[in-house]
């Protein structure tokens, strides 16, 4: 699996940070960070390019190029990253670059881009194939998606891969997954497999029965969460298996997360309104939960009986 971390440099980049590096590290995944500017200023001073940069002077360096020398620090706190006395910085197309490494060997790049963000991210996505995008955006502001605090939405919506909303919640702890019959959810286990390995803790599932539910829609749901959990216990992942019903199904999925565990849910790769809609449900979650929130995001096409394929962990 490819992951790429993204970070601001905010303190809440840490739960980013903790939660990509991870999940790269437990299936030995090629990793990458990313940390975008709006633009450069005029006045601002490149970078030292093609020369080693002792650590002792990595403060003096420009805002972008300081912000991932931070993370290489706490990710070699961590222990993913071999720790190192210099960077030497690349220049890149819109940006620069600098390399560091795993204890292992492998190789990390660290990009500093200037653009838009969503446009930005998009692009490596699509050079690189990335399959999990990390970040740690700030939830919905009271004031609506008129304000910054929005960037949740805008990701959710628009980027072209899948995505882990870093909050509360790790690897080691509980996982919901949230299932009903619907051609995302049966989606969401294809990234789910891929997923499992790394996953110490509880897996648990939940089927919100809305009451306008049709008794077909209701056999369909109820079909996909038994058979998720036959497989996930087939797997050797405990949890439980959690049947709900009501007319504000968020609620109910916010209140059973709690702040310590991770929502997965799943979405499709279509740009079309049906899918932009505002109450959409993982909009609704990602907005008001503390918990992390990953997002399977798979084309259409990913739509056949999704179990088919899922015979083995």
């Amino acid at each position: 699996m490819k992951v790429l971390i993204y970070t601001d440099g905010k303190p809440a980049s840490g739960a980013a940070l903790r939660l990509g590096a991870t999940l790269a590290e437990r299936l030995d995944g090629e990793t990458a960070l990313l940390t975008v500017r709006a633009g450069t200023p005029a006045t601002e001073e490149p970078p030292p390019v093609g020369v080693d940069v002792p650590q002792g002077q990595w403060s003096e360096l420009q805002p972008g190029i300081q912000i991932l020398s931070q993370a290489m620090v706490q990710l070699s706190e961590m222990g993913f990253i071999a720790g190192q006395q210099s960077i030497n910085i690349r220049e890149v197309r819109s940006g620069y670059l600098f390399l560091g490494s795993t204890p292992s060997g492998s190789r990390v790049p660290f990009y500093e881009r200037y653009g838009h963000l969503i446009e930005l991210l998009n692009h490596e996505i699509d050079q690189h194939q990335y399959d999990l995008v990390v970040v740690a955006p700030p939830k919905r502001s009271s004031l609506g998606r008129f304000v910054a605090g929005d960037k949740a939405r805008h990701l959710a919506l628009d980027l072209h891969s899948s995505v882990l909303m870093a909050r509360g919640g790790d690897w080691d702890g509980r996982f919901l997954v949230c299932a009903d019959g619907s051609p995302s959810a049966r989606r969401l286990f294809q990234l789910l497999k891929q997923l499992l390995p790394a996953v110490g803790g509880p897996v648990d599932i939940i089927w919100v029965r809305a009451p306008d539910t049709t008794e077909e829609e209701a056999r369909a749901g109820r079909e996909c969460v038994e058979r998720a959990r036959a497989w996930l216990d087939s797997c050797g992942k405990e949890g439980d298996l959690l049947l709900r019903q009501g007319d504000r199904p968020q609620d109910l999925i916010i209140g059973e997360a709690g702040d310590d565990s991770v929502v997965v849910m799943g979405a499709s790769l279509r740009h079309d309104v049906h899918h932009r809609v505002r109450g959409s449900l993982p909009l609704q979650v990602l907005a008001k939960t503390e918990s992390s929130v990953l997002l399977a995001k798979l084309p259409p096409e990913v739509d056949t009986d999704f179990f088919e394929e899922l015979d083995t962990c």
